[in-house]
């Protein structure tokens, strides 16, 4: 699950990293076939991979080796399907035909359902030809379509927190909300945004997931009367005992889900009812209740919003150091949308590295403690350790003899029982290692909260702004010396130097492009705009502005051109004409409406005054 988590987030990275191709690269059926040969490559490769798979599972003497080759061959043939989902997006540009749709250019979600599902697709066939190895180790005799829908079950609970963000952030876009709008298109809009749907979902999805899962209630019997009673003692509160099936065989395992006792389910699988007595299922519910009572879930939740919290200034940060650079500023020389993506590859590499390190080291650090911890739990129910221990022999036993084979999120059973033992001849260890994790837990939130408001303050303070603001004019400054008669370089240096308050290089560079381009609307715009309200009389220039604007105006209808149209008949003395340009710019607008508003307010007021 946690792998696959991570496989996900660098899915919708690279996605969103390429720019598509302002012209077809390829036909569109060329792209369809060879999109198509590369899936049926993939397939090939993986169907002779797993067939060797099985020959060599048959010859292994001690059954111990066979989850583990598994895991790893799965393991290597996902990073394959993560090579060849980038040779379709950016080899084949299939981008390109996916925005040309008009709802998927203007969706990062459905954009984003279309990446998560080529890479399902490939992560399907992964699962349809490691069928039969899954069987050999784990005695399923289940279907493979049955494997591969729960399978797909599974990952997709883990993409729904994205869906309901994503999505929301789509649906907030298309609302003419004024100032709320606004103000959620700002970078810590965005992030505060994130944050509380993310929490939502934490505290709400439980239900939701639990029916995407198939899981039902636990039947009447002895074992649910069993956990009930052992429940109450407990004073462990949960909204149902569901049964949690697997895709058949061996499945031996107990979880809980929910943050509060109202969306709380205690899920477990028959293959863990069926191998362990009754003692040894009290020790396992005892582990699951320690995951609530030491706050372990709260805690997922917290490092969720942690790595949002410092991948946010990064993400900035390593834009602006790798456009610092010199190497891509040669680059940006051309507008071919392969370099716009190099350069945006440049600048995730830090977040797919911050990614790698954070969840796998950092958060893999914690939850392996945080199952420690729930292990040391069972001292304080059940007094004794034995029965945890007899109940993770048994896993280990009945699910393929895995005692020494660790994971990433997990220490080994053989790790944990050894760790028990321990801590029975000597209970110092419980207080040690709740102490390690409390300190570990305070560096965590202050190197955090450090973090968050160094990039607060970098975005929103005078020295982000500064630097950002020297960093794009080093970077237009060289572009305009490589491509001195490129228009739109002189276009962004321009509208750079005006906002830096030096309208006399801004009208220089402006003027520049203008000549390269006479009818470009923006240029037109920006230029307009400056002519028609600055305050030296060397630039103001009401009837040029006028001319400038209009000319732009006809050249395209978008909100801010209109806006600079108004302002220039208002300046010329055409009020009434400045109120109706004002008022056909604010039906335009989709973003910061609360501006426009204000236009048409102030120009109906001087008009009412006439």
């Amino acid at each position: 699950m946690y792998t696959n988590f991570i496989y996900f987030i660098v899915v919708l990275l690279i996605f969103s990293t390429q720019q598509p191709s302002l012209t077809p690269r390829l036909s569109l059926p060329f792209t369809f076939c060879a999109s198509l040969f590369l899936l049926c490559l993939f397939a090939l490769i993986n169907r002779r991979v797993f067939n060797r798979l099985a020959a060599r599972m048959s010859k292994v003497a001690v059954r111990t080796y066979l989850p583990v080759l598994y895991h790893r061959t799965v393991s290597r043939q996902s990073l394959l399907a993560l090579l060849f989902f980038c040779l379709q997006v950016y080899l084949l540009d299939i981008k390109f035909y996916l925005t040309s749709v008009g709802l998927f250019r203007v969706s990062f979600t459905l954009q984003g359902l279309a990446a998560l599902g080529l890479f399902l697709l490939h992560l399907t066939i992964i699962w349809l030809y490691s069928h039969e190895c899954h069987c050999r180790f784990s005695g399923s005799s289940c279907a493979r379509s049955s494997m591969v829908i729960a399978n797909l079950k599974f990952n997709l609970a883990i993409l729904l927190p994205w869906l309901l963000i994503s999505g929301s952030f789509d649906f907030i876009q298309l609302l003419p909300v004024g100032s709320i709008h606004d103000r959620l298109n700002t970078p810590l809009g965005q992030v505060l945004f994130f944050a509380f749907l993310l929490v939502l979902f934490m505290v709400f999805a439980p239900p939701l997931v639990i029916r995407l899962w198939s899981c039902r209630p636990l039947p009447a019997g002895s074992k649910r009367a069993l956990i009930e009673k052992f429940c109450q003692e407990q004073n462990f509160q949960v909204r149902e005992i569901v049964l949690w099936p697997s895709s058949g065989g061996v499945f031996l395992t107990a979880g809980v889900m929910g943050l509060l006792r109202y969306f709380r389910y205690l899920l477990v699988t028959d293959g863990l009812l069926n191998i362990l007595n009754d003692d040894e299922l009290r020790a396992v519910l005892a582990h699951e209740m320690g995951h609530v009572k030491e706050r372990h879930l709260f805690f997922y939740l917290v490092f969720l919003l942690g790595y949002l919290i410092l991948a946010y200034p990064l993400s900035t940060v390593s834009f602006l150091l790798v456009l610092s650079s010199d190497l891509p500023l040669i680059l940006m020389g051309r507008a071919d949308p392969e370099y716009l993506t190099l350069i945006s590859v440049f600048s995730t590499l830090p977040l797919l590295l911050l990614l790698v390190f954070y969840f796998r080291f950092l958060f893999g650090f914690f939850i392996r403690n945080f199952e420690r911890q729930a292990d040391l739990y069972v001292f304080g129910v059940m007094g004794r350790p034995l029965p945890l221990i007899a109940a993770l022999e048994k896993v280990a036993l009945h699910s393929g003899n895995i005692r020494d084979v660790p994971s990433w999120h997990h220490f080994s059973i053989k790790q944990r029982v050894d760790f028990l033992v321990a801590a029975e001849s000597n209970r110092s260890l419980l207080r040690r290692h709740r102490l390690k994790l409390r300190k570990a837990l305070a560096g965590y939130l202050v190197g955090v909260a450090a973090v968050g408001v160094i990039g607060y303050l970098f975005h929103i303070g005078v020295l982000g702004t500064n630097l950002n603001e020297q960093l794009n004019l080093k970077v237009l400054t060289s572009l305009v010396q490589l491509e001195p008669k490129n228009p739109q370089v002189r276009l962004r240096l321009g509208t750079l130097y005006y906002s830096r308050n030096n309208e006399k290089d801004a009208v220089f560079h402006l003027e520049r492009g203008l000549d390269l381009d006479p009818d470009n609307p923006e240029i037109l715009n920006n230029l307009a705009w400056i002519l028609a309200t600055s305050k030296e009389k060397a630039f103001f220039q009401p009837e040029r502005a006028l001319a400038l604007a209009q000319k732009a105006a006809a050249g395209s209808q978008e909100a801010y051109i209109l806006d600079t149209l108004a302002e220039a008949y208002h300046v010329n003395g055409q009020t009434s004409e400045a109120l109706a340009t004002a008022e056909q710019a604010l039906a335009l607008a989709s973003e910061n409406r609360s501006y426009y508003i204000e236009q048409v307010e102030r120009f109906r007021a001087i008009v009412q005054k006439r």
